[in-house]
Formats: C-alpha cells, sequence, structure tokens
C-alpha cells in the first residue's frame, strides 16, 4: 500500500470518526461556549458567514475546548475507545496535534505532499500529504492548520486556512495582538481564534474536503 492510500483510507475513516464523537459525546454547552468564543453566536443563534465555518467551528470544539482539562476527543476515546486499530491511530494523532503557521516551500503533485516550514514554531521540512492542496496551492503561500501526525505521515484534520505569502509578518505580528484580546487561558484557544478572525480579514477563500 502507498502512502497516498493510506492517506486516503484514513482520511476516510477520520471522517466517519469525527460524525462517531460529535453524535456520542458533543455537548451542547461545549459548542455554544466554543461559537462565542469564535465570535459566531449571537444571542443563543449560531451565524456563520459561509458554509465552510461549521467545519471550523467542530475542529475548535472538539480539539480545544476543554472540560475539566479534557478536550471531547479525549472524553470519547476514554468513554466509547475505538473500533479499528485505525481509529485508535487518529484518536492518538488528534491528541498530539497542534496548530500553526505554516509556509509551503514546496510541493509534489505526484506525490500529493507538501513540504512546510512552521513558522511559529520555527520548524523546517514538515512533510504533509494532503491531496487537495497538492493540486491547488503554490509554493509561498501560508497555511493555518491542525497537523495530525502519524508513524510514517502527516495530515490537516481537515480545515485550512490560507493566506497570501507576503503577509507573513503582518500575521505574526497581528496574531500577537489579537491573542491578548482572547478571553481564555488556553494559548491553543488563543492561535485559533486569532488566525479564524484573521481569515475572515486576509485569508484566501478555500474549500474543505
Amino acid at each position: 500500500m502507498t502512502i497516498t492510500e493510506k492517506y486516503k483510507i484514513y482520511r476516510k475513516t477520520g471522517t466517519e470518526l469525527n460524525h462517531k464523537i460529535i453524535d456520542a459525546c458533543l455537548e451542547r454547552e461545549v459548542l455554544m461556549k466554543s461559537a462565542r468564543l469564535l465570535g459566531i453566536l449571537h444571542g443563543d443563534t449560531l451565524i456563520f458567514d459561509s458554509e465552510d465555518e461549521t467545519s471550523v467551528l467542530m475542529d475548535f470544539t472538539l480539539n480545544e475546548y476543554k472540560v475539566n482539562s479534557r478536550n471531547t476527543i479525549e472524553v470519547y476515546r476514554e468513554k466509547i475507545g475505538w473500533q479499528s486499530e485505525i481509529e485508535k491511530d487518529i484518536l492518538d494523532a488528534l491528541l498530539s496535534s497542534y496548530t500553526s503557521l505554516f509556509r509551503i516551500t514546496s510541493i509534489s503533485e505526484v506525490e500529493n505532499t507538501l513540504i512546510l516550514y512552521d513558522i511559529l514554531n520555527e520548524k523546517d521540512r514538515i512533510k504533509l500529504i494532503d491531496i487537495a492542496l497538492s493540486e491547488s496551492a503554490i509554493p509561498g503561500l501560508l497555511l493555518f492548520i491542525r497537523l495530525v501526525s502519524f508513524k510514517d505521515f502527516s495530515m490537516t484534520s481537515g480545515i485550512s486556512f490560507v493566506f497570501p505569502g507576503n503577509l507573513e509578518k503582518y500575521l505574526v505580528k497581528r496574531y500577537r495582538k489579537l491573542s491578548k484580546k482572547v478571553k481564555s487561558d488556553s494559548e491553543s484557544i488563543k492561535r485559533f481564534v486569532s488566525f479564524f478572525r484573521l481569515n475572515k480579514t486576509d485569508g484566501i477563500e478555500v474549500r474543505y474536503e
């Protein structure tokens, strides 16, 4: 099995697992508090600027918002567990995943891979498999993604905020200012909320898988 074939299986299983987690463990209160942090809750109503923002809200809610120091992924893993080794792999990888702003340094359409530089953590040569991005992105673009890493490849959690490459210094500076205004003690939450807001003002529109 090639890495790309394995990626497709993990992507499909991950999408199905997401639905299982939402159905089994997502609490309305957690969803609403997450939406309020992102600024898409008005009164008791969720208001999205685009259909894709529902995917963003779910990613944030499942991975970022914690109750008693556990996010919804962790609650599901402890309460429900997994039905296959691939599901276990995905749950473990999600629990060790992280978000950052990355610069695309090169792309291989043949291998469906992108080589990334992690700007916020100054890490080089990160190899990401993503069929859609490898076919549509260009070197120099900036990506805010959740990096989900496995033994022999890495992928996104399914969402990405894309920015022009010439905004790198501006984005880092704005992120540092915006993060101070986010009402949370979690640096990860501050980072996600800040780049969600920056995506609204400076992002390039993309379609999620």
